[in-house]
């Protein structure tokens, strides 16, 4: 795996992590009390967090060559990555929810 590629994923979760911040600041402005989706959002946080490790040991394995773990840390990542897109659809349309029940 080439440095550009790694710098692309820190890319990524950069912006993962903003597209999670401001979920995180709609969700307490639209449904402060909704604990279910505020733990949802802590949760991806953790996620992130857990990303950015496997990110740190797959550069290390890239640099010792060992592909077989740079593969599967990268799935690991990218795993994770999709596991939020899909369950964030979730939390778009519960945002969605509380939008329309407020200006009804």
């Amino acid at each position: 795996m080439t440095i550009d590629n790694v710098h692309k994923m820190v890319v990524a979760l950069n912006k993962l992590g903003t597209a999670i911040d401001t979920a995180s600041a709609s969700l307490n402005r639209h449904a402060p009390h909704d604990e279910p989706l505020l733990a949802r959002v802590a949760s991806y946080k953790e996620i992130l967090r857990r990303q950015k490790e496997l990110l740190r040991e797959l550069t290390c394995a890239s640099h010792n060559e060992d592909w077989s773990e740079v593969s599967r840390l990268t799935n690991l990542v990218h795993g994770a990555s999709l596991l939020i897109k899909v369950d964030a659809g979730f939390l778009v349309s519960t945002l969605r929810n509380y939008n329309s029940t407020c200006h009804a």
